[in-house]
């Protein structure tokens, strides 16, 4: 029997289908216009069966292709470590797919999902920056995204540091360098104001002890410090301790008195600088003079300059008869005084010059210079100088001693 599997293959191929459709064509048009007419219309039904079936087969081609990549489509779809949805382009061209197609297909896993449309920056819950995204329909799209804020440069007076600006954000200020060196010379200059106020305030307090102090003699003979200000009295003591008595009078004048106070301050403030003068350069001691230096000049120059500013104010006192100014001072102390540059002569002559003057006080002071504290150095030898005795203004001599005491004073 023959094999009718491999007819009814050949006759389902276009080539099969129109011969069949030649066959029939001339079959149907035999006898009607002679063989010609026959052939020709078997021809022509044989071509159109054969278009017609080539047609049929290409659509059954494109149908499987079809089917076969709606079959395979879900497996060009993969899931990256991200939760991100890959399309296979390289499967799907193997497949047959349209370029066009497939970047369709690779964008439908996002056709559900909002478009972003435009973005705001909003400050987050600890001051910083956040990036909000809204669809064209003015709907939030996902959640608020921190965003990057560049960090800015900030200076904290003492040093310098980069930080993220945050809404609400303070930093700890300090001073610069600079400023911190203004602020030392500041108070340095606040200190050394104060010191030089203190020292003023303490010369004033001298000064108007000085001019307000009377020494009287009471009934009892002994001597008396007056403060006019106060009316507060006080007895002077003798260095041994004992009440200060005038002798042979019951009270001194009141020259005498203020004499005998002024002689004591030099005699005082000449002990000192028998103890301790030789201790400490001029250089050093003119450092003691002023309230910026006064501390680099060492305790034995403070005490030098006591001394001598305690002995120039005594003399000056005795000499004016009124407070000393600051020119008054400054030239009585470079007169009796070593200042920087003096030679080892003007030094001894100057304190040739201050022994004379004390004893040149004694003059006026009279009576009271028995009384005064006594030198706890012997001075230089010096031309003897007669000394009044305690007692009645009988000495012939004192008057004209008192008129040389005037013409070295320059009264």
């Amino acid at each position: 029997m023959p094999d009718m599997n491999g007819l009814l293959d050949f006759a389902q191929s276009p080539a099969g289908q129109g011969l069949l459709a030649a066959a029939f064509g001339g079959l149907a048009t035999a006898g009607r216009g002679g063989p010609i007419n026959t052939i020709g219309a078997a021809g022509l039904s044989g071509i159109a069966g054969y278009s017609a079936a080539s047609a049929n087969s290409l659509k059954n081609q494109q149908f499987k292709l079809k089917q076969n990549q709606m079959e395979q489509l879900p497996g060009l779809y993969s899931t990256d470590d991200a939760g991100n949805t890959q399309f296979d382009f390289k499967r799907g061209a193997a497949l047959g797919l349209p370029a066009k197609d497939m970047l369709i297909l690779s964008q439908l896993p996002n056709a559900s999902r909002a478009k972003v449309a435009r973005t705001v920056d909003v400050p987050s819950a600890d001051g910083g920056k956040q990036t909000m995204q809204y669809d064209e329909y003015g709907r939030p799209v996902g959640q608020a995204i921190a965003s990057y804020v560049a960090p800015q440069l900030v200076d904290l007076g003492g040093s310098k540091q980069f930080a993220t600006p945050n809404a609400g954000q303070s930093f700890a200020m300090s001073m610069s360098p600079g400023e911190r060196a203004a602020d030392a010379r500041g108070w340095a200059g606040v200190a050394n104001q104060r010191e030089q106020n203190a020292t003023l305030k303490d010369a004033n307090n001298v000064q108007r002890e000085a001019g307000r102090i009377q020494i009287i003699s009471g009934p009892d003979g002994n001597s008396y410090r007056v403060d006019k200000g106060t009316g507060q009295v006080s007895p002077i003591v003798t260095q041994a301790g004992t009440p200060f008595q005038d002798g042979a009078s019951s009270k001194l004048t009141e020259s005498e008195g203020k004499s005998t106070l002024y002689l004591s301050q030099m005699t005082g403030a000449q002990n000192v600088l028998d103890k301790v003068g030789g201790s400490a350069s001029p250089a050093r001691v003119a450092l003691a003079r002023s309230p910026y230096t006064n501390a680099l000049a060492g305790e034995a120059g403070q005490k030098i300059a006591q001394a001598q500013e305690q002995w120039a104010e005594g003399f000056l006192r005795a000499k004016t008869g009124a407070a000393s100014t600051p020119v008054e001072m400054a030239n009585n102390l470079r007169t009796f005084f070593p200042v920087v540059g003096d030679s080892e002569a003007v030094i001894k002559q100057k304190t040739l010059a201050r022994e004379q003057a004390i004893r040149d006080m004694a003059i006026p002071a009279g009576r009271g210079a028995e009384k005064v504290t006594p030198r706890t150095a012997q001075p230089q030898p010096q031309p003897p100088m007669a000394i009044p005795k305690a007692g009645a203004f009988a000495d012939p001599g004192k008057e004209a001693r008192y008129q040389e005491f005037k013409r070295r004073q320059g009264q």
